[in-house]
């Protein structure tokens, strides 16, 4: 299998919203956004995701089809670090999981991230999600102490940092 990881343009509006319908399908609990409040979403907010110059949206595909996802942007802040770029949406389609999808999204996120000369790529992951946070520290990712809640009491996240 042969997986490429390219960054999405404006033009290409109508996968991202594909790929993030199904994201929010297949794993609710592992974004902010809902599939309810992205279903509604009309072409120009897609566009407007793509258009943004500081932001970065990669689709890989794997022998042609998507196969996931994964935006960079800076660092807001939560994360109160400005040079620091902040992985989000990370999402690999359950038949393409273990096949090297996340690994080829986070090298280019990571390639990205150093052409905007950021000093660290961040990240937070859910503690109930441990499969993620055990890929994020195979992917050189450390946990900063930092815990939060945000949104919802019951789930928090951990800050997780790569030096550039």
């Amino acid at each position: 299998m042969t997986v490429l990881v390219r960054r999405l343009a404006e033009d290409d509006w109508a996968i991202l919203r594909e790929v993030r319908l199904r994201a929010l399908i297949e794993a609710p609990g592992s974004f902010y956004q809902t599939y309810d409040g992205a279903v509604v979403l009309t072409e120009e907010d897609w566009r407007s995701r793509l258009r943004s110059t500081d932001k970065v949206t990669l689709l890989a595909e794997a022998d042609g089809q998507p196969a996931g996802m994964v935006v960079g942007a800076p660092a807001g802040p939560d994360e109160r670090d400005p040079d620091a770029a902040l992985m989000l949406s990370m999402w690999v389609d359950p038949s393409f999981r273990g096949q090297r999808v996340a690994d080829e999204l986070t090298t280019e996120l990571i390639a990205w991230s150093r052409e905007q000369q950021y000093k660290r790529l961040l990240l937070w992951v859910y503690d109930a999600a441990p499969r993620a946070a055990a890929f994020y520290r195979r992917a050189g990712f450390e946990p900063t102490g930092r815990v939060e809640t945000f949104y919802d009491p019951t789930r928090p996240l951990t800050l997780m940092s790569q030096t550039l």
